[in-house]
């Protein structure tokens, strides 16, 4: 395999080494209290060379979350695959997605950044959460076309789809420890699934 462009390999590494810095300092400080010149300034580079990469603060958060997002529907993968059938699968994934929010800090910190002023990346899990919706939904409903091959396709996406925006719900409003959420909304998948 040829190795890559100098330029290219210094502009991925370089995006890695800014979302690494925007990480800790959002863990350390809240993502209201980040600054581009501040990711710059640790990340070794210039604010325009930031500001070229992710385009704005926005951009970055969304970067970050993005990442945080790919990591996440990775675990929830495996917990679907090392369960032994569908409906503990479904529980190991929830069990999975709500433990992950509590060992998370990343997550920790977007959670309970409206506890201050601060709603900067909460929205890309509530009114924005389009993307990772579907991200999270496209893994289940994949899964479970997979698991369940004579189940109708529109009911294994539709329960897929409510359980993603379930999960996410609970994610931002607990609504019991996370063993009691993942029982209850296994068996609300399940019953629409007619498992």
């Amino acid at each position: 395999m040829p190795a890559e462009p100098l330029r290219v390999a210094f502009r991925r590494q370089l995006r890695e080494q800014a979302l690494e810095q925007a990480y800790a300092l959002t863990v350390e400080q809240g993502w209201d209290r980040v600054r581009m010149g501040q990711v710059a300034t640790a990340t070794g580079v210039s604010r325009p060379t930031l500001y070229k990469e992710f385009g704005d603060k926005q951009g970055l958060g969304e970067a970050l979350v993005r990442g945080e997002t790919e990591r996440f529907l990775v675990g929830v993968q495996q917990a679907l695959d090392g369960a032994p059938d569908v409906p503990q699968a479904v529980v190991a994934a929830v069990r999975y997605a709500l433990g992950e929010a509590e060992r998370s800090p990343l997550l920790r910190a977007v959670l309970t950044s409206t506890r201050g002023d601060d709603a900067g990346l909460l929205p890309l899990l509530t009114t924005r959460s389009a993307p990772l919706l579907e991200a999270a939904g496209g893994v289940l409903s994949g899964w479970l076309s997979r698991a369940l091959p004579d189940h109708d396709e529109r009911d294994v996406v539709e329960a897929a789809d409510a359980l993603a925006r379930l999960v996410v719900s609970h994610l931002v409003q607990p609504a019991g420890t996370p063993d009691e959420i993942a029982e209850r909304l296994a068996r609300v998948a399940l019953r629409v699934l007619q498992l």
